[in-house]
C-alpha cells in the first residue's frame, strides 16, 4: 500500500466541521454564440447536475456568431462578468476561428481569450475560466478548405480546435472542457449517429454531449450515476455519453489544465525520538490546514510536533484549504514500530547526524541495508559487535528510505527514515 492516500469519507467529515463548507449552489455564466443557445445548453447542464443532487444557476450571454473579440466589446457580455460572484465562466469561441493557423489563432482568437479571462478574474477573482472546447463541422469547414488544408476535413478540423482550446487553457491558467474530443469518441464509435442539424450546429444528442461533459469538467467528478436523458436520447446512448465524457476528463486532468489553481496538500514527518514526531506541512496555495494525527488528536499548527502514546502504525492526514474554498487532502502512515520485534527483543535506532547515518543496535553482528522508495539499495555493509555503527549517507540517498538490519543470529529489524 502506498504511504500517500485519498482521505477517507469519515476524516473528511472531520475536516468538514473545522473548514469552513463549500457553496451548495454553483454560479455558472456561459459566453458563447449559437452553439451555446442551441437546445438551451445552459439548461440541459442544470438538468444534468439536478440528476447528481447538485444545484446550478446559470446566466448567458449568445448572440449569433460571436466571436471572442465581440465579446470583449459587447457591453451585454461585460455587465454580465461584472456581476461577479461567478464559480464559473464558461468560454465558447466562434465555431471557425479556433480552427485557423496558429498565427491567425494567434491575433484573432488569444488576445481576446486573454482580455475575457482578465475581466472574468478582476471581478470574481475565485471564478474558474472553462473554455469548451467544440467539435469540428461534420464534413470539415469548406468555406476554407482551400486557404487552408487541414480544414478540409472534420479530422484536420477537430486536431485543430483541441489545439488551440488547449492553449487557451494553458496560457490562462484555465480549464478547458474537452466536449470535442468526447465527441469524437462517440462519433468514431457511432458513425451512423447523427451529431449535427447542419453539418455544424448540434442536436440534441450533440448538445447532451456537451452538457455532460461540461458537468464533468466542473465538478471534477464521474456522472454516470445520472439519470437524466433529454427527451429523444435513447437510455442507452445517454449512458454511453456519459461513460466516455467521464473517463475522457477524469483520466486526463492534466491534459486538460483542470484543478490547475487547486491547492496541493503535501506533507513530511519525521520521528525524532521514541513517541515524538514532527510533521511539515509544505502544501501550495493553502490558506487553513488541519492535522489529524490518526490517536484521535488534531492540530491547527503548521509544523505540529506530536506525541503519541504508544507505538503502532498511525494514519495521518492533512487537509488544506485555499482562499477561495477549494480542498487537497493527503493521508500517509506514521510508523512507530520501527526497529521493534516481538516479545522483549531490543530497540534499533536510527537516526542522521550531519552527513552520517547512525545505527544503535544491542551489539549485534549482522548485514545493514539501506534502500531508497523503490527498492533500490543505497547501502549494503556490515554491523561490527559495537553498539553504534556510523557510516557516511550515500550521496544519492534522500527522501524517504528503508532500513533493514539482520542479525546473523537470526532476529531481522526494518524501518523507515526520512533522509535531508
Amino acid at each position: 500500500m502506498s504511504i500517500i492516500r485519498r482521505l477517507s469519507s469519515l476524516t473528511l467529515m472531520f475536516a468538514c466541521a473545522l473548514l469552513p463548507a463549500s457553496a451548495q449552489t454553483t454560479r455558472i455564466l456561459f459566453i458563447g454564440n449559437s452553439y451555446t443557445y442551441s437546445n438551451d445548453l445552459p439548461g440541459m447542464l442544470r438538468q444534468v447536475a439536478l440528476s447528481l443532487g447538485d444545484t446550478v444557476v446559470t446566466q448567458m450571454v449568445a448572440p449569433g456568431g460571436f466571436t471572442f473579440q465581440g465579446h470583449s466589446s459587447n457591453t451585454a457580455t461585460l455587465n454580465a462578468i461584472d456581476q461577479g460572484e461567478w464559480d464559473h465562466v464558461v468560454l465558447q469561441e466562434q465555431s471557425q476561428r479556433p480552427a485557423f493557423p496558429p498565427e491567425q489563432v494567434s491575433q484573432e482568437v488569444l488576445p481576446y481569450a486573454n482580455q475575457l479571462v482578465s475581466r472574468i478574474r478582476s471581478t470574481s477573482p475565485c471564478a474558474a475560466p472553462v473554455f469548451m472546447m467544440t467539435w469540428g463541422r461534420e464534413n470539415g469547414d469548406q468555406q476554407n478548405c482551400a486557404f487552408y488544408p487541414p480544414l478540409c476535413t472534420y479530422a484536420g478540423m477537430q486536431q485543430r480546435l483541441w489545439e488551440s482550446y488547449v492553449l487557451m487553457a494553458m496560457e490562462n491558467d484555465a480549464h478547458c472542457a474537452p466536449v470535442g474530443s468526447v465527441w469524437r469518441s462517440y462519433r468514431s464509435a457511432h458513425p451512423e449517429a447523427a451529431l449535427y442539424t447542419d453539418g455544424s450546429h448540434p442536436n440534441v444528442l450533440g448538445t447532451f454531449i456537451a452538457a455532460t461533459t461540461l458537468y464533468v469538467s466542473i465538478f471534477q467528478r464521474d456522472c454516470t450515476a445520472s439519470s437524466f436523458a433529454p427527451v429523444g436520447v435513447s437510455t442507452a446512448a445517454a449512458a454511453e455519453v456519459r461513460a466516455t465524457a467521464s473517463a475522457t476528463v477524469l483520466d486526463s486532468l492534466d491534459t486538460w489544465n483542470i484543478g490547475v489553481n487547486d491547492p496541493v496538500a503535501l506533507a513530511d514527518h519525521q520521528v525524532i525520538d521514541g513517541l515524538n514526531v514532527l510533521f511539515a506541512n509544505n502544501s501550495i496555495g493553502g490558506v487553513q490546514h488541519v492535522w489529524y494525527f490518526g490517536d484521535g488528536a488534531t492540530s491547527l499548527d503548521a509544523d505540529p510536533l506530536h506525541t503519541y502514546a504508544q507505538a503502532g502504525i498511525y494514519t495521518a492526514s492533512l487537509v488544506v484549504e485555499d482562499s477561495c474554498g477549494r480542498r487537497d487532502s493527503l493521508s500517509f502512515d506514521v510508523d512507530l514500530n520501527v526497529g521493534i520485534t516481538e516479545g522483549d527483543s531490543p530497540m534499533v535506532r536510527v537516526r542522521v547526524e550531519g552527513t552520517l547515518l547512525v545505527v544503535e543496535h544491542p551489539s549485534m553482528t549482522g548485514t545493514f541495508e539501506l534502500l531508497d522508495a523503490t527498492g533500490r539499495s543505497l547501502l549494503l555493509t556490515r554491523t561490527a559487535g559495537t553498539a553504534t555503527a556510523h557510516w557516511s549517507l550515500p550521496r544519492s540517498a534522500a527522501g524517504m528510505c528503508m532500513w533493514r538490519l539482520r542479525s546473523d543470529a537470526g532476529p531481522a529489524y526494518g524501518g523507515r527514515i526520512l533522509l535531508p
